[in-house]
């Protein structure tokens, strides 16, 4: 393997990409770095066939557990369990809580494993990005700075450009930015059939949940997934959860990899968090994203909306609450733990839901037939 960081700093090296396939077919060979989005030239002839590319955040949850708490209940989470007992549902909440807040650096969760200053740390990386970005993108730092805290005050919500302390102009070309190095990732709404009910504003989320809790406004309270019961700050909450959920959905996925979300129309409050294609299953999975402990009706009505118009039978919603497979007539909402919500696991829990709903409908034609 030939590995190499920050191949982007060389004028030429992009064209030897399909020599590297043509004349080392036995060598594998790994380019990597935060603005790898400029390493074709837009004068260059992209190697079609000739590369994939791979979107790489910080660690997931079930590495963060590994890394801190060891190898068991991080292969735990891992394996789609069918059953998680009241006991181990808390402690993993509370892990998950810590996940929050540290976040996915490598380093940072590090120091808090070993009771240091992770904080120091995000800090220290966030300065090394900002310098990194005003260098090849030539923006002041306060622009960076404020792009990144306006974000994360508004995550889970309809992203403006008003959001940032700049012009329209000069806010649309650094959030296209942040887009482009994967600091920020932007989310588009669209109604059925697409262009339907007006134009939507997209969605914008960061990079790392810790990241999400340092730049939040310094005057905002702490956040606590299982502590904090103001509803006001619950929602923030919700808003951090679909941050977590959304790094989880693309870690280790192609980089062009776009998640989607639905809205009915401009007007109106029927929307989910986002719309997942899962091409195996033939499916557009609505997933809803609450911080809720307990889960009531009203946690899933949008996704009976969205399976109404699409004429679907299966929903996701990831919250607080424990496991669970909730009958709603013909349809199912499958209530996974953020803990549990990986892909692979939403994947697994998916495909359990159909076989739970062929078995179901196999019994009532049985029963017709007696």
């Amino acid at each position: 393997m030939l590995f190499d960081c920050k191949p982007a700093e060389s004028k030429r090296l992009a064209r030897y990409v399909k020599s590297f396939k043509e004349d080392w077919p036995e060598v594998q060979v790994v380019l990597s770095g935060s603005s790898m989005n400029r390493f074709f030239s837009k004068d260059m002839r992209i190697p079609v066939g000739r590369y994939r590319s791979i979107c790489l955040y910080g660690f997931s949850f079930s590495e963060f557990i590994q890394y801190v708490h060891g190898q068991e209940l991080a292969d735990f989470t891992r394996s789609a369990p069918n059953t998680v007992s009241p006991s181990r549902h808390e402690l993993l909440l509370s892990w998950f809580n810590d996940y929050l807040n540290v976040g996915g650096y490598p380093e940072a969760v590090r120091m808090f494993k070993v009771g240091g200053n992770w904080l120091e740390v995000i800090n220290e990386i966030l300065y090394s990005l900002e310098e990194d970005f005003e260098r090849k993108e030539a923006y002041q730092p306060e622009l960076f700075r404020d792009a990144v805290a306006g974000i994360a005050n508004n995550i889970g919500s309809p992203s403006k450009f008003s959001h940032f302390d700049t012009s329209k102009y000069h806010a649309k070309q650094i959030t296209s930015a942040l887009a482009q190095w994967h600091i920020a990732y932007e989310v588009e709404t669209q109604a059925i059939p697409p262009g339907k009910g007006g134009n939507f504003l997209p969605k914008r989320y960061l990079h790392d949940c810790g990241v999400v809790q340092q730049r939040r406004a310094f005057a905002a309270p702490p956040i606590s997934l299982l502590k904090t019961v103001d509803p006001l700050l619950r929602a923030s909450l919700g808003g951090l959860i679909e941050n977590a959920v959304l790094i989880q959905l693309l870690s280790g996925q192609s980089a062009s990899l776009q998640i989607g979300t639905w809205k009915k129309d401009a007007g109106s409050p029927i929307e989910v968090d986002f719309v997942l294609k899962l091409t195996q299953f033939g499916l557009s999975l609505p997933i809803e994203c609450k911080a809720a402990l307990q889960v009531k009706k009203k946690h899933y009505k949008n996704i009976l909306h969205y399976l109404e118009l699409t004429h679907q039978t299966i929903g996701l919603l990831v919250s607080a609450a424990p496991l669970e497979y909730i009958s709603v007539g013909e349809k199912m909402i499958i209530q996974v733990p953020v803990y549990l919500a990986s892909r692979k696991n939403i994947e697994a829990y998916v495909s359990r839901g159909l076989a739970l709903q062929s078995h179901s409908v196999r019994l009532t034609l049985h029963k017709s037939y007696e």
